[in-house]
């Protein structure tokens, strides 16, 4: 409905504003021809030209480009329970519906009329005698609506004389009319009518027409003939009362224009004028309903120009396997072959190095295809596919698959999809799914990688209208510019989101806020490997630079208000509660600090230093932004990691960074787990080098929260936490059969519809919590809030009967679920 709307309109401005300028410059005037080619011109510009659109292309500065919104993640993983399905007919007319219904009853009773009076004009002919002289069909009637022309016949009046001047008058008058062919001009704008009689101007456009078509013919008519006795003649004629609008009547009024142009002299200049000045109103009229601006990345000046990546990109299946079929026997191995070979052709930037998994149609297994990434030094890693459903053109659009959350490059993943969602997003004609999504099952290419990795499914061969689409070859071209952006948007932002570089352990860092000129962020926890002893360190973070010991060594360094060398930094870990850093040539830190600063300044407060060992590896990793940024870091958590020989302690499953066995009464202890060497490191990873001590008391459901031996305190644990990830999932009584009949049974399948929501796939994300007593709380969906359909899935499952709370570390917990409900509406 609304792409016809929008025609509308556009069919109805561009005639107002050529039918306006022939009623200020060209109505009334005597080059009648000109007049009626004109408006037929009008309206056939008017139907075309909002078909014809001629794109005018202009580059995206790059630093127009804003950061990569990072997306939700919607994983189909675990933490998701069994999508249901529910179907309903859609019965009900929706209002855009029945204004559809109105327009096309309209237009019914137009083609009614239109053919109504075929219908006539043929039984006139038919039932009178006629003659043919000079190839012209003279049929002889006494129908009061007589004389009138239709195509090559004129419908003579038996009771007006041929032979008389004033017969004679009238005969050349309807001649005319048969051979200017102005029944064609009637045949083409009331058809016109039948389907856009909602246009007015098309209704003043036949009214003009037809009277054009009279001072025509009244002008052959008169010749030489008195114009006043051809003028006598009409006035004195008897009007007949009915007419076709399908045939040209020698009774036509209004008389008094007729008589007008019949006396009218000819301004010649006048005319040439007006009729000149047609020219440019036409150009501005095309420009106008044609020329569309439209933004592209300019790939010779390119977003990313930091060192050299490798992208390789894995065109799915072929050779023998054929993937996905569509119903008229095209193969997704095919078009996604082509996607990816314009990937390589259309990038130009020489940091990029596109490398295809297959250049042809070739059959590589997945682990094929994992080793073969890995040999040619993948650093970013695509997969191009097309999706297909069971159900015939239900899904349709473009959706980005990541790898599962224990994936080691989990969040470059995650920046990598949604950098090309977002390159999408701003340039494609198919639906783009806003989120990205994680498959249940394991995904060799996605899990086995060693560097970040997406897999693209770019429509739906299921769907004829996303076949139709992807094949098309300027479609494929969109699509691998599209690819191109989002992997330039990703290597240019990807150091400013990456707030860590892991050296195997774990380093946690929250973005707090940002703002132009300087960028704040809250550090949790930072800890690095420094030659087999974690040493704790601030380090300042982000961007494209990264200061080494010869960049630091110019700085002006200021720790804890003194100033001192750059080579301060070397072989030492600074920990620092803030650190604020100036590059090179940044202004303020020039007026503020002098000559000094010209090199960059780095500000530690609050900082103890601690000298490493001379042998050591250099450890004062420092990251900044651009060359006028400031940065500042801030730490929260500052833990004590100085002595790194003792061993880790785990109580209850939950892992203490400093314990005291102490603490814990003798008879509290069930037991006690000492974990050494190989045992250690492959159960708790690096943080067990120095061996583990396993603790677990009596009463598992218990924590310790005080070290002293005197003030033991014993709570709880499971008040206080709702947890993501579990060992064992809340489940409905019964299990995932009982829950799905549960469902099915209760659940409403045509409240969209009765909601008004047109025919198409709908799926309702419902999230919920499951406490430790396995009470429904907190029901609320992630989309399509407010809606009845959401309230309706919401209702549902509050209304529900109590679950079976989640279990971690053998005890009761309260956990997150969450049900994707899909309402197919079928037209």
């Amino acid at each position: 409905m609304q792409p016809l709307l929008l025609y509308a309109i556009k069919v109805i401005l561009c005639s107002g504003i050529l039918f306006g300028y022939y009623l200020l410059a060209l109505r009334n005037k005597i080059f009648h021809q000109y007049n009626r080619f004109y408006l037929l011109a009008s309206v056939a510009l008017s139907l075309i030209l909002p078909f014809v659109q001629i794109n005018i292309w202009h580059s995206v500065s790059s630093s127009a480009s804003g950061p990569i919104k990072i997306l939700k993640v919607v994983s189909g993983g675990n933490e998701y329970l069994d999508e249901i399905f529910v179907t309903a007919k859609s019965n009900n007319f929706t209002t855009a519906q029945l204004l559809q219904l109105f327009y096309c009853c309209i237009s019914l009773i137009f083609l009614y009329f239109f053919i109504q009076g075929l219908i006539k004009i043929y039984t006139l002919y038919k039932s009178h005698q006629h003659s043919i002289i000079e190839n012209i069909h003279l049929i002889n009637t006494s129908a009061k609506e007589a004389p009138f022309s239709f195509l090559k016949y004129i419908f003579w009046n038996i009771h007006i004389d041929i032979n008389s001047p004033t017969g004679t008058q009238i005969f050349k008058h309807e001649l005319a009319h048969v051979q200017q062919k102005h029944t064609h001009d009637k045949l083409f704008i009331n058809t016109i009518l039948i389907f856009l009689w909602c246009n007015p101007f098309y209704w003043l456009i036949r009214k003009e027409l037809n009277m054009i078509h009279e001072f025509i013919a009244d002008k052959t008519a008169v010749e030489d003939s008195d114009t006043a006795a051809f003028a006598s003649m009409i006035l004195q004629a008897t009007y007949p009362q009915q007419h076709f609008h399908l045939t040209n009547k020698f009774f036509y009024s209004p008389i008094k224009r007729r008589l007008n142009m019949l006396t009218k002299n000819n301004k010649t200049k006048a005319g040439y004028i007006g009729r000149v000045l047609v020219l440019p109103l036409l150009l501005l009229t095309f420009a106008a309903f044609t020329f569309k601006t439209k933004t592209f990345n300019h790939y010779s000046n390119l977003l990313y120009k930091g060192e050299k990546i490798t992208v390789v990109v894995d065109a799915g299946h072929g050779g023998k396997d054929y993937g996905a079929v569509a119903a008229n026997g095209i193969l997704e191995k095919d078009i996604v072959l082509s996607i990816t070979k314009k990937i390589k052709q259309l990038n130009q930037n020489k940091n990029l190095e596109i490398v295809l998994l297959r250049g042809e149609d070739v059959y590589l297994s997945p682990q094929q295809k994992v080793e073969l990434a890995t040999k040619a030094g993948a650093d970013l890693f695509i997969s191009v596919h097309v999706d297909a459903v069971e159900e015939k053109n239900i899904n349709t659009g473009m959706t980005v698959w990541i790898p599962k959350n224990d994936f080691p490059k989990i969040d470059e993943s995650k920046l990598l999809g949604n950098a090309i969602l977002a390159s999408f997003k701003n340039n494609s004609a198919l639906y783009i799914y806003d989120n990205l999504n994680q498959s249940g099952k394991n995904v060799w290419v996605l899990k086995e990688n060693k560097c970040p990795s997406v897999l693209l499914e770019t429509g739906f061969m299921s769907n004829e209208n996303d076949v139709a689409y992807l094949t098309n070859e300027n479609n494929q071209q969109q699509i691998a510019k599209n690819i191109l952006a989002g992997i330039e948007s990703y290597a240019a932002e990807s150091k400013k989101n990456i707030f860590e570089k892991t050296y195997g352990t774990e380093s946690a860092y929250s973005q707090k806020d940002t703002i132009p000129g300087e960028i704040n962020f809250s550090v949790k926890k930072i800890t690095v490997k420094n030659n087999g002893n974690i040493k704790e360190e601030v380090v300042t973070m982000q961007g494209n630079v990264l200061l080494e010991k010869k960049d630091t060594e110019k700085m002006l360094v200021i720790i804890n208000g003194k100033r001192v060398n750059g080579t301060a930094l070397h072989n030492v870990t600074i920990q620092s509660k803030t650190a604020k850093i100036y590059t090179a040539n940044n202004k303020e830190a020039i007026s503020q600090y002098g000559d000094e600063a010209v090199n960059g300044v780095m500000i530690f407060d609050g900082a103890s230093i601690e000298k490493n060992n001379e042998t050591q590896k250099e450890t004062t990793i420092i990251r900044v932004d651009s060359a006028t940024m400031i940065v500042t870091a801030a730490a929260k958590d500052e833990l004590s990691l100085k002595d790194t020989t003792k061993p880790l302690y785990v109580v209850n499953g939950i892992v203490k960074i400093e314990f005291d066995l102490k603490t814990i009464p003798s008879e509290n202890i069930e037991r006690i787990n000492v974990l050494k060497n190989k045992n250690a490191t492959d159960k708790y990873g690096d943080k067990g080098k120095n061996g583990v001590v396993e603790v677990v008391t009596k009463n598992k459901n218990q924590r310790i929260f005080s070290k002293s031996p005197q003030s033991i305190n014993i709570q709880d644990t499971t008040d206080d936490k709702i947890f993501t990830k579990v060992e064992n999932e809340a489940s409905f009584p019964g299990g995932k059969d009982s829950w799905k009949n549960y469902l099915m049974t209760n659940i409403d399948a045509a409240i969209p519809v009765k909601e008004g929501w047109k025919p198409g796939n709908y799926q309702v994300i419902v999230e919920f919590i499951v406490d430790k007593n396995g009470n429904i709380k907190n029901v609320k969906t992630i989309n399509y809030e407010g809606t009845k359909t959401a309230t309706h899935c919401i209702d549902l499952i509050k209304k529900g009967p109590k679950w079976q709370p989640a279990l971690q570390n053998g005890h009761k917990v309260t956990s997150y679920r969450r049900q994707p409900i899909s309402f197919v509406i079928e037209g």
